[in-house]
């Protein structure tokens, strides 16, 4: 079958869209890229692959202006970019635009005001809401969604938030959309109707560069793919050529054997107990336990109070009623800060805005919750015995960075993520919340965050997991909480613990016994 790239190719021998010669990117301390090639066609989608801190960002950056490259070429439609000047606003008046992952919308504004933002059209020297309103409906038809754009974005769901930034790059006549780990935090529904509209871009001649760890969606929506590993170029072609195992080879540079480790069978004492959970519009009688060395999961669809759940035995979510009970004893969480004292650590959704002050080092988000440990005196800090810690920790956790006091803002999304649960380990927490562990992780760094929770388990550790993956709560946990509004609907576990049996349960549907 040949996908509409190959057929414009074949048929008129079209000038690339994008193309990257010898790129090399080099910061202080670290080349990110070194002498890579890309190539972009047009009416194609181009998997971009490769484990955290493989370059994929960074070599989306240099396409769009936000990094001026090192070294090496860029061409777009034919036409060299001088690379001394080249710039964002350069590269969408251009037509390339990106969608990123953690949103780039202001949230008191509507979606409309969010679209057209720089860009509003006036008459009469005043911006002319009729003909936007009317643009944004031609918009919402061409992309066969319904959202309402004329409220404030901070209301909007997850997957409308993200068709408001794809509105966004559409209103620009984008002619190259990056899609930078779009479906990272959509459902299910959601990232199909993504697919569908990736397919309209392309048969109108736009070409698709999508980022993803997810390399089921590679397979499904792309045409061809590039591999980066260490900032080098291993590979690229068509994805009808490859299979998802050859895949993984190129990106991790070995053989994925086995996608879990063995569960922890050494079970110990209950830790923690939640009796009668209730919170307003989140859940309702909620009962749970967790046992030492355990790995208890929670599955649901948005809206069905997972987060809500784990927030509230973090104490960052109003109960009305309910009892928690710390290895047989009840306690009162009052806020996050008591649950801390109390050995809870919690790994957020949302590691930017929730898990990291990205303001801060590696070094001082590493040992944020843990400073008390490293004071002299009680009054003055330790910062040589600080330093020695967050290194061990995140050694032992394989971190990717060139220097303790290196922004976490400029470490990838998965060696974050590796940080957010560094801090907790220093803090040696005898309970893990983990709400989505491995969002936008790659497949080799997932790994071994699932290492990871089994040697925590190994330890003694309780961990809660909260995931939209199916098969990581299988893989991973010993019990499955399957929440339905707001509900428990079932708990699974041993020969029950099947795909079947949980989607049942996701959408309201009792089993027969």
């Amino acid at each position: 079958m040949n996908t509409s790239a190959e057929v414009i190719k074949q048929t008129s021998n079209a000038i690339p869209l994008i193309e990257v010669k010898n790129c090399t990117m080099e910061f202080p301390g670290v080349k990110a890229l070194d002498n890579v090639n890309f190539t972009l066609m047009p009416g194609e989608c181009h998997a971009l692959v490769g484990e955290n801190g493989a370059g994929k960002s960074t070599l989306s950056k240099c396409i769009t202006g936000e990094y001026r490259m090192t070294q090496g070429e860029l061409y777009i439609e034919g036409k060299r970019i001088r690379n001394s000047n080249y710039t964002i606003r350069e590269s969408q008046s251009l037509g390339i635009s990106i969608v990123h992952q953690e949103f780039q919308l202001m949230n008191e504004m509507t979606g409309l005001e969010n679209v057209f933002l720089g860009r509003y059209e006036t008459k009469s020297g005043f911006i002319d809401w009729k003909a936007l309103q009317k643009k944004i409906e031609e918009l919402k038809d061409f992309l066969e969604v319904d959202v309402n754009f004329n409220i404030p974005v901070k209301y909007l769901r997850t997957a409308e938030k993200q068709i408001v930034q794809l509105a966004r790059a559409l209103v620009n006549d984008s002619k190259v959309i990056i899609f930078d780990e779009l479906t990272a935090v959509l459902q299910e529904k959601d990232i199909q109707n993504i697919f569908r509209i990736i397919n309209v871009l392309k048969k109108r001649g736009i070409g698709i560069i999508y980022i993803s760890h997810r390399l089921d969606e590679v397979f499904e929506c792309c045409d061809s793919y590039t591999v980066l590993c260490d900032g080098k170029h291993i590979n690229s072609g068509k994805v009808a050529d490859i299979d998802k195992p050859q895949l993984i080879r190129m990106i991790i540079g070995r053989e994925l054997t086995q996608a879990y480790p063995q569960i922890n069978n050494k079970i110990g004492d209950t830790l923690l107990e939640i009796r009668d959970f209730t919170a307003p519009k989140a859940f309702r009688d909620v009962n749970l336990c967790l046992r030492e060395g355990e790995v208890i999961g929670i599955a649901g669809l948005v809206g069905a109070g997972k987060t809500e759940l784990v927030q509230a035995i973090f104490g960052n979510h109003e109960l009305i009623k309910g009892k928690i009970l710390l290895r047989g004893k009840e306690v009162k969480i009052k806020n996050p800060r008591h649950a801390i004292k109390l050995g809870i650590g919690f790994v957020p959704d949302e590691r930017r805005m929730l898990g990291l002050n990205m303001l801060f080092d590696i070094k001082d988000n590493t040992t944020l919750p843990t400073m008390a440990m490293f004071r002299k005196y009680k009054i003055f800090q330790d910062k040589k015995a600080e330093a020695k810690a967050a290194y061990d920790i995140n050694k032992k956790l394989n971190l990717n960075y060139y220097s303790l006091w290196q922004k976490v803002s400029k470490l990838s999304g998965g060696n974050q993520q590796k940080i957010v649960i560094a801090k907790w380990m220093l803090r040696n927490c005898d309970i893990f919340l983990m709400d989505e562990p491995t969002r936008g992780i790659d497949i080799g760094a997932k790994f071994e965050i699932y290492s990871l929770i089994n040697e925590l388990t190994k330890q003694g550790k309780g961990i809660i997991m909260v995931s939209p993956e199916m098969e990581e709560l299988i893989g991973l946990c010993h019990r499955i909480y399957v929440m339905y509004e707001g509900v428990v609907m079932d708990v699974v576990e041993g020969e029950r613990k099947t795909q079947e049996v949980i989607i049942n349960s996701l959408l309201g549907v009792k089993e027969n016994v």
